[in-house]
């Protein structure tokens, strides 16, 4: 028989945490060991709790879900993360499993979605529902195609730019015109629709570019 995992549930609405607490009371092998309504509270309170999963809400006005995440999973690495949320797009799941989720479910979901992500996050498994994977294959995709877009050689030039070599670098390097490198650098912030060096390198970083 699994030993009991013992929760604890964050969000800064109590009505939801009354309504997970009616849920979770009838599911065998859990137990709610605490609950707060303040993300930085919830951190005081986990070291006099022996939580094992984590049951947080994503937007929070104190701290969002995602630094509680990374908090709690430094401070308390056996600690598996569960994030709830009213939003399903790919950018927010994409940081929330950065910070170390363990499972993203929506507000919305039913009663059994909810056990089921609990079951499988307690046996060690990952859990995002149908509307999550939906939503990460098509940032997948989306991506792809983006990166597709860009040549081997405008490629090549940003991962100089990383290096912060300036144009006239480049140039001497791939022994083209300082103009060509102008006309490459036009031509990649507008696939990669961004403006600044920033902004495309942290666009680079988040498809694995550079």
């Amino acid at each position: 028989m699994q030993a009991v995992k013992n929760i604890f549930i964050v969000d800064d609405h109590q009505m939801v945490i009354d309504g997970l607490r009616l849920i979770i009371d009838t599911i065998e092998g859990f137990d709610i060991v605490g609950e707060s309504t303040s993300a930085p509270h919830a951190l005081d309170v986990l070291d006099t709790v022996n939580a094992d999963i984590l049951l947080t809400d994503v937007s929070m006005p104190e701290m969002s879900g995602i630094e509680l995440t990374r908090l709690v999973k430094k401070k308390y690495p056996h600690i598996r993360v569960i994030a709830l949320s009213m939003f399903s797009e790919s950018q927010v799941v994409a940081e929330m499993i950065d910070a170390g989720i363990s499972g993203y479910i929506l507000k919305n979901t039913g009663k059994q979605e909810l056990i089921e992500a609990l079951n499988k996050v307690a046996s060690g498994q990952n859990y995002f529902g149908p509307d999550i994977t939906l939503q990460l294959m098509k940032s997948f995709k989306r991506n792809q195609d983006e990166t597709s877009r860009l040549t081997d050689r405008e490629i090549e030039i940003i991962r100089m730019i990383e290096q912060d070599f300036g144009n006239k670098q480049i140039a001497d390097m791939l022994f083209i015109s300082e103009r060509t490198v102008e006309t490459h650098r036009k031509n990649i912030l507008r696939k990669t629709n961004t403006q600044t060096v920033v902004g495309l390198l942290k666009y680079a970083y988040e498809r694995k570019i550079i």
